[in-house]
């Protein structure tokens, strides 16, 4: 008897170490999250396209600001004619013109005239009244506004890199608690399967235990696809190619006190946030475009040049030149106003924006900090739950196997136990997560705390956790609380299932 059920926990502990390793059967390449934030800024495609627009914006702004350099360009042609006036007019200008061309048949009826002629002009326009310099500086600062919007983006990668880092790490942790669950519920039905075939316990107990064991395979089966999600977001925020796997490797430290107070927070973001920057920088695009508006009523004055060279033969021609001032005035737009008021009201526009963008900015800070410091109060009620609801279990499980307690004790301490760990895993990654937001809403450099790392439970007993983190209390009955992960969209430091 004691060799069948030997066997039967050999079999079912090897099942388990098959279990474990179904989601690793692809090979994963093991990355730090400093590497992760790196791969993602060099790979990414939402934020190379972000610069590549910032970029195609920059050399706009530089095109506006060599609207005031000369310009200069060269132009050539050549013809074969005998309209009179054509004639008459490139024999004069190659200084090929004789006494006899005045006869009035061959000033009616020319010969064909080859004519080649080059012109060198050049145009210098002269920004009297500072029109070119308005257009651009509207034009810097349009780019300095988007190369603030880039700065965001960035931010916003980091965030993302950092919440698909923390959540597929935490995948993986909720499956490995899961999964030493299994392996406890599997060598809870054997040893009830023995006691069993012994005599010593009931056909209703076998049942029983067989349920749970059931019920943990189907969370592993949900954990498993947790992981593969969570891998999947974790690409996605790389910008890795299909099929590629990563591996989540820092070494988790524990979580540490909140620097700082809310006062100071804000100032850091108001003084380092991209998007204040943004706006403020549009805000200046819309002042200079209005100061270009009013000067549109002004004339545009230039320069310019020109040097000919004429000749209706190869050898010889003429060369000749001139230099002049041009004046282009519109006296009369009907649309001027129109556009004057459309600038005006841009600029409002543009100032209420940077007002709304500060505030927004503050009020971010200030709910991500309220949320990093309760995300710290939960992983500190937390904390400690798992090993308590391991120590829980063994005990109720020997007084079982001493005959003091039933197996419905054992199983209700067990379902609470995986609550617990998973409940302490969950409260650590939103604390993480919470920093994360924190930073991100800061302007900062977003490097929050790793997930502090749970204690290796004993063998054979599974790593379970308690289900309540204020008293650290081992709840009675129930099944264990859902994934070890937060939802899509779910904020963190907000109640498992809550969205923004």
């Amino acid at each position: 008897m004691g060799h069948r059920q030997a066997s039967f926990r050999i079999a079912l502990l090897l099942l388990g170490l098959l279990d474990v390793q179904t989601v690793r059967a692809q090979e994963a390449v093991r990355l730090s999250l400093s590497d992760a934030l790196a791969i993602a800024e060099r790979q990414s495609p939402d934020l190379a396209a972000a610069r590549a627009h910032a970029a195609a914006v920059g050399e706009g702004a530089e095109a506006a600001r060599r609207a005031g350099w000369p310009r200069v360009g060269l132009s050539a042609g050549w013809s074969y004619s005998d309209i009179p006036s054509a004639a008459f007019a490139h024999k004069l200008d190659a200084g090929e013109f004789t006494a006899g061309d005045f006869e009035l048949s061959r000033l009616n009826d020319p010969s064909a005239v080859s004519h080649l002629g080059t012109a060198l002009a050049v145009e210098a326009p002269l920004d009297a009244f500072g029109k070119v310099q308005a257009g651009a500086r509207s034009a810097a600062a349009r780019a300095q506004s988007v190369a603030a919007q880039v700065g965001e983006g960035l931010l916003d990668l980091r965030l993302r890199v950092v919440q698909a880092y923390r959540q597929a790490g935490l995948a993986r942790r909720a499956l490995e608690a899961t999964q030493h669950a299994l392996n406890g519920a599997r060598a809870r039905e054997a040893d009830v399967q023995a006691r069993v075939e012994g005599g010593a316990a009931l056909q209703a107990d076998l049942l029983r235990s067989r349920a749970r064991r059931r019920e943990r395979e189907a969370d592993l089966a949900e954990r498993r696809g947790e992981v593969r999600a969570a891998d999947a977001a974790l690409v996605r925020a790389l910008g890795a190619p299909a099929g590629a796997l990563y591996e989540p490797t820092d070494d988790p430290p524990s979580t540490t006190a909140l620097a700082g107070n809310l006062d100071a927070w804000t100032a850091r973001a108001l003084a380092n946030r991209p998007a204040l920057a943004g706006t403020s920088a549009a805000a200046d695009a819309a002042r200079w475009a209005v100061r270009g508006a009013d000067k549109e009523k002004l004339p545009d004055v230039a320069l310019w040049g020109q040097l000919q060279d004429n000749r209706v033969s190869l050898s010889g021609g003429k060369r000749a030149g001139a230099v002049g001032v041009t004046v282009r005035w519109s006296a009369f737009d009907p649309a001027r106003g129109n556009r004057k008021a459309e600038q005006d009201d841009e600029l409002r526009a543009a100032e209420l924006q940077a007002r709304a963008a500060a505030d927004q900015v503050r009020l971010d800070v200030e709910i991500a900090w309220h949320r990093a410091q309760a995300a710290r109060e939960r992983c500190a009620a937390a904390a400690g739950g798992a090993e308590e609801g391991r120590e829980a279990l063994r005990v109720v499980r020997e007084r079982r196997q001493a005959g003091i307690a039933t197996l419905t004790d054992e199983l209700e301490t067990e379902a609470a136990s995986l609550g617990a760990e998973l409940q302490e895993l969950r409260a650590a990654a939103e604390a993480a997560l919470a920093d994360a937001v924190l930073e991100r809403a800061a302007g900062g450099a977003l490097t929050p705390a790793p997930l502090p790392a749970p204690s290796t439970p004993p063998p054979g007993e599974g790593r379970q956790a308690t289900e309540t983190a204020t008293t650290k209390t081992i709840p009675v009955g129930g099944r264990a609380e859902g994934p070890g992960s937060l939802s899509p969209g779910q904020r963190p430091g907000s109640p498992s299932g809550a969205r923004p």
